[in-house]
């Protein structure tokens, strides 16, 4: 499968995610919504990438535990922000990552920022800054 259909894949696993862990945090709390995460994490690593457990100690693998510290933290922080806000406030708003992760691509791995690129990303915080005003 190209990239193209494994970014269609994942937005739709995210898009049943955030449905999901609404409907969760209704009947439990962030923490246990977090470690039953987890843990089907680790599971789908299991099935899907068992060769993924060879780790070698060196920078990269640093850089990918920090990433994954970085990821579980904002999954609790997101957790109780859904717990506490409606979900079509917090989703966009804290979608505006997505505008953070496109300007460092730009500056730090060197992809290239085109008007069309450009655009679709300010398009893209004006969407989310639209979709998150009504609170």
């Amino acid at each position: 499968m190209n990239w193209k259909l494994w970014t269609f894949l994942a937005t739709l696993a995210w898009t049943m995610w955030g449905v999901a862990i609404k409907y969760a945090l209704k009947h439990i709390n962030w923490a246990r919504l977090e470690v039953l995460s987890a843990l089907a994490g680790l599971l789908a690593i299991l099935f899907i990438a068992p060769s993924g457990f060879l780790i070698k100690p060196n920078s990269a693998n640093l850089i990918g535990f920090i990433a994954g510290g970085l990821g579980a933290l904002g999954a609790i922080l997101f957790y109780i922000a859904v717990s506490q806000g409606p979900i079509s406030v917090v989703i966009p708003i804290t979608s505006l990552y997505v505008v953070g992760v496109a300007i460092f691509g730009f500056i730090l791995f060197d992809e290239p920022l085109t008007f069309k690129k450009g655009l679709g990303v300010a398009c893209a915080a004006a969407a989310m800054i639209l979709l998150a005003g009504e609170s």
